[in-house]
């Protein structure tokens, strides 16, 4: 079933609403948000988790919890066998994206 441009708009404001609560979090960055946008930003929305990573800046703890957060939204999907995990953006984690870029 496809989500409505409610459902996105209301992800995104949530999303902006957890990146207020963190103003520590790096400007490279280090919140949902920024992960949603290094992968739409990537070829074909995916990227290795490692490389992900790398590109967050955050700790393994709280990049950890951000995936999590935005795998159990749907806003992306992992893949692929331990070690060498791959995360690809959803339609609906591209729409928030594009809000975000646009705000």
């Amino acid at each position: 079933m496809e989500r409505s441009k409610a459902e996105s708009i209301t992800a995104y404001l949530e999303a902006r609403q957890q990146q207020r609560a963190a103003p520590d979090a790096p400007a490279s960055g280090g919140t949902s948000l920024g992960l949603l946008a290094a992968l739409a930003a990537a070829p074909q929305g995916t990227m290795a988790l490692a490389d992900l990573h790398k590109a967050s800046g955050m700790n393994f703890g709280d990049f950890f919890q951000a995936i999590k957060r935005l795998a159990d939204t749907g806003f992306l999907t992992v893949s692929g066998q331990f070690g060498s995990e791959t995360a690809q953006i959803t339609k609906l984690g591209s729409e928030v994206a594009d809000l975000a870029r646009a705000s």
